[in-house]
């Protein structure tokens, strides 16, 4: 680990490319399903030719457009893939850490642990690991019948509308790397200004997904059209990044892998992202965490959900990246980042709406509420510092002793300004008229 973090750091520009091994059809589906059956291994990449981006699809291999490579890197990939008896599956650029990556399949006696052993010590290999599944990290909410006005509690513990006098986000780029999601929700007009699918080409189903549909609703649902919900960053433009894909047709659950999202988050840094939300949960994982650390020298803001799980740690316990729980799992944790995740009233696909749970969910209140201060922000603070704010503008209810960020007044101690009364907002005032 320590040699591939010293190359990572000193290498800038480069892409990856199709390897030069015999590509055989392969089902997407069997790649999601069985991530054990195959790797991730990297090569240095002197490549300075230009592509056009890290990747439209997972089948990266079905493109006629020819990704720039150098010679070395297309010598060792054939090399080591005759003498490690390897299939390649796929590939994408990652110009961020001069790589030149691709998926393999063993094809030999061997695989499994003890292959990838023998691949970290090759001095040709810069990376080598298992293709490692994620999911995303919210529960789908089964309430008893209440108005929708009931559901903006979320907005009142955060104090959203005063926080808006000052700030509604505008401007600010927000990645959601995520499942697809319904751009054309009433709600979700007019606040995507980019949308990539890097899982497949089915756009029907990207429309269809739920979890990004339910994520984008909370951070930037549209404010102005006197109908539906209020994001927390209604003015913030939303960048649609298909990572990971929904496992049924009526639920949350989604999965995403190692390729998928380290797809998504070299494309959110192209795109020049501010903030990048990741409302998923997973094990360590050496390429996303290169990728995280690359985003975060181009002053990229991360936002990560936190499991409960001690084995899922990835991205909530990475370096400066903002983690966040759901403020009803009373996890007592200085270093984490709570908001409402029970029960918020957000989008669905179909122009309609529903309630989720989860620390999915806080994740998504956390960035929007980061959008707000970023909009509002002339001394270009840090991660650090941001959180810093946030965690100090945590107050606990009286009525139940659950702490939550609260928007408002983190804004206030942002600018210098009084007017944050908590007290005063009545909840009844934080919702529109909801559209059925």
């Amino acid at each position: 680990m320590s040699r591939f973090a010293v190359i990572v750091a000193v290498l800038v520009f480069a892409g990856c490319t199709t390897v030069p091994t015999t590509v055989q059809p392969v089902n997407d589906a069997h790649v999601r399903e069985h991530p054990e059956q195959y790797l991730v291994l990297a090569v240095k990449n002197d490549a300075d030719a230009s592509y056009a981006h890290a990747g439209s699809t997972v089948r990266g291999y079905d493109s006629n457009h020819e990704y720039a490579q150098s010679a070395r890197a297309r010598k060792l990939l054939k090399e080591i893939a005759v003498e490690y008896q390897l299939e390649s599956i796929d590939s994408w650029p990652i110009q961020l850490l001069a790589m030149q990556c691709v998926i393999f399949k063993p094809v030999g006696t061997e695989s499994g642990a003890t292959l990838i052993n023998k691949l970290q010590r090759d001095p040709r290999v810069l990376l080598a690991q298992p293709l490692q599944n994620f999911s995303t990290n919210s529960t789908p909410a089964n309430p008893e019948p209440d108005s929708y006005q009931s559901l903006q509690q979320s907005l009142r513990r955060m104090d959203i509308v005063n926080a808006h006098r000052w700030s509604r986000g505008r401007g600010i780029n927000v990645a959601v790397i995520d499942t697809g999601m319904d751009i054309n929700h009433p709600d979700l007009k007019g606040r995507i200004t980019e949308q990539r699918n890097l899982v497949d080409d089915d756009q029907q189903q990207f429309a269809r997904d739920r979890h990004g549909t339910a994520v984008a609703g909370v951070i930037a649902a549209d404010a102005s059209n006197a109908s539906g919900i209020i994001g927390i960053a209604p003015e913030a433009n939303l960048i649609a990044l298909k990572a990971c894909w929904q496992l049924q047709a009526n639920r949350d659950d989604a999965r995403c892998n190692t390729f998928t999202l380290a797809k998504g988050i070299a494309n959110a840094v192209q795109l020049h992202a501010q903030i990048i939300n990741l409302s998923v949960v997973g094990p360590d994982d050496a390429l996303l965490t290169a990728l995280v650390k690359q985003a975060q020298r181009a002053g990229i803001v991360i936002v990560g959900a936190k499991d409960a799980s001690d084995e899922n740690r990835f991205p909530a316990s990475l370096p400066d990246v903002i983690g966040v729980s759901s403020m009803e799992l009373r996890e007592a944790h200085e270093e984490l980042v709570s908001a409402p995740g029970r029960d918020v009233l957000t989008l669905l696909p179909g122009g309609r709406y529903d309630f989720a749970s989860g620390n999915s969910i806080a994740t998504a209140e956390v960035t929007g509420t980061i959008a707000l201060l970023m909009a509002r922000d002339k001394h270009n603070l840090d991660s650090a510092q941001l959180k810093k704010i946030l965690l100090q503008n945590t107050e606990s209810s009286s009525i139940d002793n659950l702490a939550s960020i609260n928007a408002c007044r983190a804004l206030s101690q942002l600018l210098g300004q009084p007017g944050c009364d908590h007290s005063r907002i009545d909840s009844t005032s934080t919702a529109k008229s909801i559209a059925q």
